[in-house]
């Protein structure tokens, strides 16, 4: 891994270039050589990727109007990119962005866009699994009332591990609330097998409301214990 100090001309890069990868971390900016990833197909990924190709597809199926609603809002969703630029994405990936949100979390899919709203965080204040009463309580404290609570969760991992977003997976969609408590234990079991005591887990949670705006990723450890 080679690292890089940029100059006058170019001040900072991302991304693939060729068979090179552009990066950065704590230690500065590299450049490494393009991986393939390894693609197993799994029934989820086979699914997920068929939702983002069905939204994809029915963006031509809109009528011109439908399609100028998301065109016209795109300055009300931009996003900061990596290098701290404000980008508006086009009138397409709003859509199939909002989409996207709504369909992983079974809502009804957007015709017309609609303003942006403040999406609330579910403040997911704990995550405790119990293996004698097969419980595998979350908790979140935040007023979510008329959003949809998606949630992540990962396979027990090496207890040094801290950065486990790649290995989160979508477990169950509930209904938001002023304060909402889920067992998980079923749907966890039937993904990753009963959780062994003191495995180091972590949960996710993020908000998605009827817009199909998504608040930021919430992430706990998980407590599992015996009794």
């Amino acid at each position: 891994m080679a690292k890089v100090k940029f100059g006058m001309m170019m001040t900072d890069a991302s991304g693939k270039l060729g068979g090179h990868v552009f990066a950065k971390n704590r230690g500065g900016s590299y450049v490494r050589t393009k991986g393939i990833p390894s693609n197993p197909q799994t029934s989820a990924q086979m699914n997920v990727r068929g939702i983002f190709a069905s939204i994809s597809s029915a963006w031509a199926s809109l009528t011109e109007a439908q399609r100028n609603s998301f065109r016209g809002f795109v300055s009300d969703y931009a996003r900061t990119d990596i290098f701290g630029d404000l980008r508006n994405p086009s009138g397409k990936s709003l859509y199939q962005r909002l989409n996207q949100n709504l369909a992983i979390s079974g809502q009804t899919l957007l015709n017309e866009c609609v303003s942006p709203v403040e999406v609330p965080f579910a403040n997911l204040s704990s995550a405790d699994g119990v293996v004698s009463t097969t419980q595998f309580d979350i908790e979140t404290v935040g007023d979510t009332t008329g959003s949809k609570l998606v949630i992540w969760a990962t396979p027990s991992m090496s207890q040094g591990k801290k950065f486990v977003k790649n290995d989160l997976r979508q477990l169950s969609v509930v209904n938001g609330g002023s304060a909402v408590t889920t067992d998980i234990w079923a749907d966890y079991v039937a993904k990753f097998g009963t959780p062994a005591v003191d495995a180091n887990i972590y949960i996710g949670i993020r908000v998605v409301n009827a817009n199909g705006q998504a608040s930021p990723l919430e992430v706990v450890k998980a407590t599992i214990v015996n009794a």
